[in-house]
């Protein structure tokens, strides 16, 4: 039977539990009545999996096709029950070009891109991702640009830099190359948890 002010989301006690290794049962059933819980100790990436986050990350090249344009997508399934974090999106080519950066909170399940596995970058979570890292030639930018940028040749950029982008179930991130017969590299950082019950929409 619920009480008063009961805590309805679990992963919050138990990140308490495991961070502050409590044993038994949860250590703040209800709001302030029972505890009131602050914590100001430094929290980093090392601490992101005990509140159930799993970090993965890709990195790699589009070949050089002549008369086409290269693309890399990261995506978040509709239905997948999973919010994502796009931490960072690194680009860089041998030659200078405007990139651009799309969303678009729209299901692009049919998707056209080469699709390959992201990689864990945190060991003691999942092992496999949920977002779908892609890439491909000839891709029109059918996403909305959010930025753009021109990047001189032979040097590397974070297209996201300090603000972080979410992509819940349905959404997709594109960065897109703007000069056709061009390699470019590129490098997908991202963390992802699965939904809690109020926020499933």
């Amino acid at each position: 039977m619920a009480v008063y002010n009961e805590i309805g989301i679990g992963r919050w006690n138990r990140f308490i539990q495991k961070l502050t290794d409590i044993k038994g049962g949860p250590p703040a059933r209800q709001l302030s009545s029972e505890i009131a819980f602050q914590h100001e100790i430094f929290s980093g990436q090392e601490v992101r999996s005990l509140q159930g986050w799993d970090r993965f990350g890709l990195g790699s090249s589009v070949a050089a096709v002549v008369g086409q344009q290269s693309a890399a997508r990261i995506r978040n399934p509709a239905g997948s029950n999973v919010v994502a974090v796009i931490e960072k999106c690194l680009v860089s080519s041998a030659v200078a070009m405007l990139w651009t950066l799309g969303y678009q909170q729209v299901s692009l399940d049919q998707n056209s891109l080469f699709a390959p596995a992201g990689f864990q970058m945190e060991t003691r979570g999942r092992n496999a991702p949920t977002l779908i890292a892609s890439f491909n030639t000839g891709v029109p930018l059918n996403l909305n640009s959010i930025a753009q940028l021109t990047l001189l040749a032979n040097s590397t950029f974070d297209i996201i830099g300090d603000e972080e982008i979410v992509l819940p179930p349905g959404a997709a991130l594109q960065v897109f190359g703007g000069t056709v017969n061009t390699q470019i590299i590129f490098a997908y950082w991202w963390r992802e948890r699965f939904l809690e019950p109020p926020e499933r929409t």
